[in-house]
Formats: C-alpha cells, structure tokens, sequence
C-alpha cells in the first residue's frame, strides 16, 4: 500500500461509516468523544500556561519598576557616602558612568511604627526624591493613585499605600507619626516625624505595597533615626529582562570597586525567593494539566481498538486484494494523529479565547457567587484575592509554548494509536473471513 492509499483509507475510516453499518456506531462516537476530550484538555492546560505567564511578568514587573530596579546597589551604614544627603547623591550619581545605565535612583528604607487616628502599625517607610514618581514613568504607571495625589514637595508630606492607610483610617490630608529607634549607650530612644499624607496609592498586589510609606529622600535624613535605615541605589536599563544584563551588572560592579561599602544585585538575585516560589508553582500546575492532557490521548488508543473491531472484514478485504500489514497499520495510525489535530484545532482558538478574557471571566465568577449568595458588592467573594495576586492579570500569550503544547499533543495522539493499529495490522484475513 502506498502513503495515499493509506491516507485515502484513514479519510475513510474517519468521515464514512463501515460497511456492515448504516448508522454511526459506539467506535465512531468514541473517537468524537477523543477528539472532544483532547480539545477540553488543552483548554486548561494553555490557559494555565498565558495566565501564568502574565502573572509572572505583571508581579516581576512591579517587583523590578517599584522595588529593586533593574540592578540594585545597597550601600553600608558605616559608610562615608551614607553621611549625608549631598554625599549619598553625590555616590548614586557616579553609577551613571556604567555602561548600559539609563537612570539612577537613589533611596532609603527602613522599618518603622506608623501612627494615626490612635491606631499603630508597623510600615515600610522609602525615602524618594520627589520628582522620581515623574522621571520614572514605569513606576508612575505601576501605581494608581486612589486619592489625593502623588505628591511629595514640601519636605514633610507622605504617600501611603492603600492597605496601611486602611489600617490606620487615614485618608489624603490627614496626619499621620513615623516612629523610628534611635539607641543611645544601652538604651533606645524613640524619634518620632510628624507628616501629612498627600496621597494613598496601590499597586494592584497588596503583598507588594501594603505598607508602604513614601516620604521625600532629604527629609528621611534627618527624620528617621539613622539606625532604622538601609540605603539603596535604584539603576535603570533599557531592559531589565535582557540577555545583557549580568554584563551590564559586571560594569557596575566595576564602579563599586573603587568605593567601600557597595554591594551589587541584579533583580532575579534580589526578588531570588520569590522567584523560585513562582516557577515552582508554574512548573506543578503545567505538569498536573498535562497528566490531565494524557489521560485525553489515551482515550484515542480505545476508540482505535473499537474501530479495529468495528472493521474486521474491512481489513480482511483490503488483505486479499493485496494491502499490506504495515499499510493498514499506518492507516490506523493516521487516523490517531487527524484525531489529535482536529483536538487541538478544537481546544487552542477556545483556550486564547478563555485566556483573552480572563478577567472578565473572573469578574463575572464573582459577581455570579455575590449574586447567588446574596452578598453586598462591598466585601464580596474575590477569585483572586488581591492581597496574594494581581487585581487584574495582564494576560501574555506564549507563542514558542503553545507550539510546543500542540506539538508534544499531537505527538502524545501518534504513540497512542500506534499499539491498536500494529495489532489492526497483524490481523489474518482467513480467520475473519470464516466467520464471514
């Protein structure tokens, strides 16, 4: 048999019933419900695959534009370039001379008791120059100002995230007390800063900001105790997920040499933990959508043992008239392989659908949950809660991984027609057609 017989006789065996038969038959449904179950799986397993993705992206993004920075350089409390407002710029600004940099963005941070409205909590005070949230426009577009304004001129003013400020029941322009330790001989002091909050903003993943407090850089000198404080240069790239980055970071490296006191991180080394929590997660929910995939591909080993049945005499015919044992098993084999593709030409434009339009996916889960459970739309049921995930995920389509899904199914739906269709091969035309 040649290939065209061979593929002539799959053609067949998928669009046209058996010759004994005048109606579909229990073989030809099961590998409809094959087809069907390859494409329902790939929906999961796709989807899993874009959503993760912009997961990922969005919270690394928000990680590298609102906290590390491409390449982050800490800078010792002991060290001379930290005595000071104008030699803290001073030292930031040498790092401008690194190959690669586009931006330097110096800052303090430190761990202090917040106050306000008689209620205390801990925050994460980031002293800021205050024309950053200007220059810096992927960490202007990251925040969402949900009141007030982004706004630190004048020396003692703050911008609170929106978690902190709902703890302590502040809004815009209420005051709000920064208490830092200061330690003198074996005692610790407190030191205490008063501020207006101008703005409360968020980042639309509340494990990020939550207790964030931004307070102008030259006034986090000489209002926050010196020992509550790390100091910190913030460098830009052209792109932090570049090939190029651990050369640009070498050169900075460089520059840090000739200083005491530096040490140089890019962002995977600096957010190093949350990023392997990331992939791992990744990894387990691909691996259990794939096992789920399998299970589907096994279903076309069944049907073409059911169709192999079904055509008994068939095969015996195509043997007398000359078919050969390999043919008629490629026949078969054929036959799996265009039930795994019509699965995937089935489950892919579903699954970029599904990924597309997540959010409003959620949103409608949500607001059907409120609905039925007779909750308010305040408080309500959240899918994603956004104190662990993104308030709306930025969905990425993986071109490269969805190509190898549908490779890796196709190849899955070969193998697992390959067993029942040696065996359809194998059969002996004269035992059939005694009982003929």
């Amino acid at each position: 048999m040649t290939f065209g017989s061979c593929f002539l006789y799959a053609k067949k065996i998928l669009f046209s019933r058996s010759i004994q038969v005048s109606e579909p038959t229990a073989a030809r449904r099961s590998l409809l419900g094959a087809v069907i179950c390859i494409g329902i799986s790939l929906v999961p397993l796709v989807s899993v695959i874009s959503i993760s993705k912009g997961m990922f992206r969005g919270i690394a993004e928000r990680m590298i534009y609102l906290f590390s920075q491409d390449i982050s350089v800490s800078l010792q409390k002991n060290s001379v370039h930290a005595d000071s407002y104008g030699s803290f710029l001073r030292a930031s600004a040498e790092f401008l001379n690194a190959p690669g940099i586009t931006a330097v963005f110096p800052e303090v941070r430190g761990t202090v008791l917040a106050a306000g409205n008689g209620v205390r909590a801990g925050a994460f005070v980031r002293g800021i120059q205050e024309e950053a949230f200007l220059q810096d426009r992927q960490f202007s577009s990251l925040l969402t100002v949900t009141e007030g304004a982004f706004d630190l001129a004048g020396g003692r003013k703050a911008v609170i995230g929106e978690k902190i400020a709902g703890m302590l029941g502040v809004h815009a322009g209420d005051t709000i007390h920064l208490i830092s330790a200061a330690k003198s001989g074996n005692a610790y002091i407190p030191k205490a800063a008063q501020f207006t909050v101008s703005g409360i903003v968020s980042s639309g993943y509340q494990e990020l900001d939550a207790l964030w407090v931004f307070i102008p850089l030259e006034t986090a000198f000489s209002s926050i105790s010196r020992p509550s404080l790390e100091f910190f240069v913030g460098l830009q790239t052209a792109d932090p997920f570049s090939d190029s980055l651990p050369a640009i970071a070498a050169g900075v490296r460089q520059i840090a040499m000739n200083s005491e006191g530096f040490r140089v991180f890019t962002w995977k080394e600096f957010n190093a933990a949350e990023l392997e929590n990331f992939a791992s997660t990744e990894a387990l929910l691909v691996v259990i959508m794939a096992m789920i995939l399998l299970v589907a591909s096994i279903n076309i080993s069944s049907s073409i043992v059911m169709i192999v049945m079904e055509r008994k005499k068939e095969i015996a015919l195509l043997k007398c008239v000359g078919g050969s044992s390999r043919g008629i098993a490629l026949s078969f084999v054929l036959t799996g392989a265009a039930a795994g593709l019509l699965g995937i030409l089935l489950g892919i434009p579903v699954s970029l659908a599904v990924s597309l339009n997540i959010n409003s996916i959620v949103r409608a889960i949500e607001t059907a949950v409120a609905f039925f459970s007779g909750g308010s739309m305040e408080g309500r049921f959240h899918l994603l809660d956004p104190a662990y995930y993104l308030q709306e995920i930025p969905v990425v389509i993986p071109l490269r991984e969805i190509l190898a899904v549908c490779a890796g199914t196709f190849v899955l739906s070969v193998c697992a027609s390959v067993v029942p269709s040696v065996r359809a091969g194998r059969e002996k035309p004269i035992d059939t057609l005694r009982k003929m």
